[in-house]
């Protein structure tokens, strides 16, 4: 029973792949590089906002407990 409902299973996967519409070496290819650029933004940002953040904690911390 587990390996008719196995093989049934893996001719619905192929029929439903069927369907996509897949994209073309254009679209791939500008998605792609948008996401890059996404990603490049948003680690800067947050490179960025972890030196802040350090720095303001560190300095709080250096205040509050009187350490030079």
């Amino acid at each position: 029973m587990a390996k008719k409902n196995f093989w049934k299973f893996l001719s619905e996967v192929r029929s439903e792949v069927r369907k996509v519409t897949w994209p073309n070496k254009r679209q791939l290819t500008s998605s792609t590089i948008a996401v890059i650029v996404i990603l490049i933004f948003a680690g800067s940002f947050l490179a960025l906002a972890d030196v802040v953040f350090t720095g303001v904690i560190g300095a709080l911390l250096r205040a509050l407990l009187g350490n030079s």
